[in-house]
């Protein structure tokens, strides 16, 4: 760094007000000093940052390339000061999680939840508030504010808007089919045969409808589902009883391929790659969630 960071201080309060006076009350300094810092600044750097205007500032075009820079900086200072004050705090912490109903429950079981506990040994007087819908309606929920932060499945295709997502892992589904079609798949399948099977799957406002909708699209063909169920355990089991196929992590299903309950259906084209992932939403900040979500990556890190 050129310069120094005082500078770079004084530029974010007058960019965040564009106004020199506001920025000095914030900066508890006359106006003249702030005018003197950013016309140091900007001959530094070789540029103008802000022009006048009658009732104010405003950024230029270099002027508005930093402040994109020096926000972002701030902000994560703001969330390292919060985070300390809660490491440091002894009063009662809340965090509401959301869990999306397409994550592999064996996921949330081995990793999301002792990730929490851990959280919980460290920090004892928190109060949890856990709540399960679609990855959308999460992603809407932790935009808003409604939640501070939730476990996702996701992928290139789901747009997170601003929230900050940190990947826990990456998967890919597997077709799995019960017996009873054994003899109708002979050798990959393209997306356009199995369209013609009955699908389990998740409703129209999940994530997961959305993905394998876009892959049927992109592959010429419509996506149907014949039975909804809520979760992976159910579709499973539906799968088991010969009612039709569906997609479920690899994982999720091995046990039941191995005992011969179903199979794996081979495709002509990989399944989409998919996500599990934290989001939260840094600009509402409860930094204990922002802790914990700290707990899970790491957790995961270590036993994934």
């Amino acid at each position: 760094m050129n310069n120094s960071f005082e500078y770079y201080k004084v530029f974010y309060y007058v960019a965040r007000y564009l106004n020199i006076s506001q920025a000095a009350k914030v900066l508890s300094t006359g106006q003249p000093n702030v005018t003197r810092t950013i016309k140091k600044l900007e001959s530094s750097l070789g540029c103008e940052l802000f022009v006048r205007t009658n009732s104010g500032v405003l950024l230029t075009k270099q002027g508005e390339t930093l402040f994109m820079h020096i926000k972002e900086a701030f902000r994560q200072i703001d969330i390292g000061e919060s985070k300390i004050n809660e490491e440091t705090s002894k009063g009662e912490r809340k965090i509401s999680i959301g869990f999306t109903i397409a994550a592999p429950y064996n996921l949330i079981n081995s990793i999301i939840i002792p990730s929490i506990g851990a959280y919980e040994r460290d920090y004892p007087q928190t109060h949890l508030k856990i709540v399960c819908k679609p990855t959308p309606e999460l992603i809407d929920d932790v935009s808003k504010g409604a939640i501070d932060t939730a476990i996702i499945t996701s992928s290139d295709h789901q747009h997170i808007g601003e929230s900050k997502e940190r990947i826990i892992l990456k998967f890919r589904d597997t077709v799995i089919a019960g017996n009873k079609y054994r003899d109708a798949f002979k050798g990959p399948a393209s997306v356009e045969f199995l369209s013609g099977f009955p699908v389990i799957g998740f409703a129209a406002n999940t994530e997961t409808f959305a993905l394998y909708d876009h892959f049927s699209a992109i592959n010429g063909c419509d996506y149907h589902v014949d039975i909804e169920v809520p979760n992976y355990d159910q579709a499973l089991a539906f799968v088991k009883n010969n009612m039709g196929i569906g997609c479920v992590p690899a994982q999720l299903a091995a046990k039941a391929i191995m005992n011969g309950d179903i199979f794996a259906v081979q495709t002509v084209d990989p399944l989409p790659q998919r996500r599990v992932s934290v989001i939260r939403n840094e600009a509402l900040g409860n930094a204990s969630a922002a802790i914990l979500e700290d707990y899970i990556i790491k957790y995961a890190s270590e036993h994934i």
